[in-house]
């Protein structure tokens, strides 16, 4: 199996510095031009199936890559970013710096009123492994936010270790191939048709 994940186009959030998690923000107009970009890189892939989180930023980014292909978008709630709790309309620089000092593990940290990282993996988790069984020999494509696809490229990674940067830039493609018995990292953070 074939996955290739994308990060939504710049949203109104990311241009505020606001911390955003599962607040439902539009795209900027940047973000939709990014958002076209990808969908023409992506044109001539033979994608099976296309997955959304329901936040209106994927979604947007997810109908221009469909257009291109003979597939309806699915929203998955399992795909939302991070819920950031009591951050959520403030600046995103509080919740990181909060993180870190905490001294806690990167999984285990949680803000108040919101989730883990831990909980996010769990989730895209159980997402992960119906599809497996679902797409087997297929390529699905997965458009998602920038923490849960870091914590997604750290799982396949094996690396929790918060100083090293897993980020993914808003239209970021990366792909990962299912062996049957484990993910291997193809592509990660490719942003080329932005250039």
């Amino acid at each position: 199996m074939r996955l290739i994940t994308v990060r939504h186009g710049e949203s109104e959030s990311n241009i505020s510095g606001v911390t955003a998690g599962w607040m439902d923000v539009e795209l900027s107009d940047e973000g939709l031009r990014q958002a076209k970009k990808v969908a023409l890189r992506l044109k001539n892939e033979n994608i099976d199936a296309i997955f959304s989180s329901d936040l209106k930023r994927a979604v947007k980014t997810a109908e221009e890559i469909a257009k291109y292909h003979d597939c309806e978008v699915v929203l998955d709630k399992r795909l939302r970013e991070q819920n950031r709790g009591r951050y959520e309309g403030g600046p995103g620089k509080n919740l990181w710096a909060d993180l870190k000092a905490s001294g806690k593990n990167i999984l285990e940290w949680k803000p108040e009123n919101g989730e883990s990282f831990g909980e996010v993996k769990k989730r895209f988790m159980n997402f992960l492994s119906e599809i497996e069984k679902k797409y087997k020999n297929k390529t699905v494509l997965v458009v998602s936010h920038g923490v849960a696809l870091s914590i997604l490229s750290r799982h396949f990674h094996n690396d929790f270790d918060l100083e090293n940067n897993h980020s993914h830039k808003n239209t970021s493609v990366s792909e990962y191939s299912f062996d049957g018995e484990k993910w291997n990292v193809v592509k990660f953070n490719c942003v080329e048709h932005l250039e």
